[in-house]
């Protein structure tokens, strides 16, 4: 059996042309997104899914084995777009902390775009099973090692003047800062513009770095 690999999980399929494979998984994808957001994931029937897909549940099912794949599928297309705008930041010839804010201001926006399917993506991760959910949050430490290596670069060049040791912890703030837009926007959008947000998060940021 073919199949899609993101790090150790597999989401199999019994179809053998890759194209094709790829393009039914963005139609459910698609339409799992849309009934995941109105219904909640376990509310959510596979036979809804395949409808608005535009196919019979026996088709749907010779790309995914069950509802628990396609919600892997959907929270993987979700994090791949937000990281995606993390890594197009250009940061050649950038000053540290100009990397900083660059890709900071990337993820801020693009979680604010995603805001509703970053709810979802991170509401329902524990709906996974454990390989699913360990391939998952792989992606996760993707996104913190990335900021990581950023703040230790500064650091290797005398520009952030903190420890080491709480570079770690530093990333893992950025991270749940982003989430919090999407998770608490009805609340923060009441006091500051999203463009507000990102620039006291960087102010503070700053002043904790250096």
């Amino acid at each position: 059996m073919s199949g899609t690999h993101t790090e150790e999980y597999v989401v199999e399929t019994s179809v053998k042309d890759p194209d094709l494979v790829e393009k039914r998984r963005a139609e459910i994808i698609d339409a799992a997104v849309t009934v995941f957001t109105q219904k909640g994931y376990h509310a959510a029937t596979t036979k809804e899914i395949a409808d608005l897909a535009g196919m019979n549940a026996g088709t749907m099912f010779q790309y995914v084995k069950n509802k628990q794949d396609i919600l892997y599928l959907v929270c993987c297309h979700i994090h791949s777009r937000i990281e995606e705008a993390l890594y197009a930041v250009a940061v050649e010839d950038l000053a540290p902390m100009e990397v900083i804010a660059k890709s900071v201001t990337a993820l801020y926006r693009i979680v604010d775009q995603l805001s509703d399917y970053v709810v979802l993506m991170y509401q329902e991760t524990a709906s996974l099973e454990k390989a699913a959910r360990s391939s998952f949050l792989s992606r996760e430490q993707r996104l913190c090692s990335h900021l990581e290596n950023h703040i230790r670069l500064g650091i290797e060049r005398g520009v952030f003047s903190i420890d080491p040791r709480s570079v770690p912890l530093i990333a893992e703030d950025i991270l749940v800062q982003a989430q919090m837009w999407a998770f608490r926007r009805w609340s923060l959008s009441k006091k500051f513009t999203l463009e507000r947000y990102i620039a006291t998060r960087l102010e503070l940021l700053q002043a904790l770095l250096q």
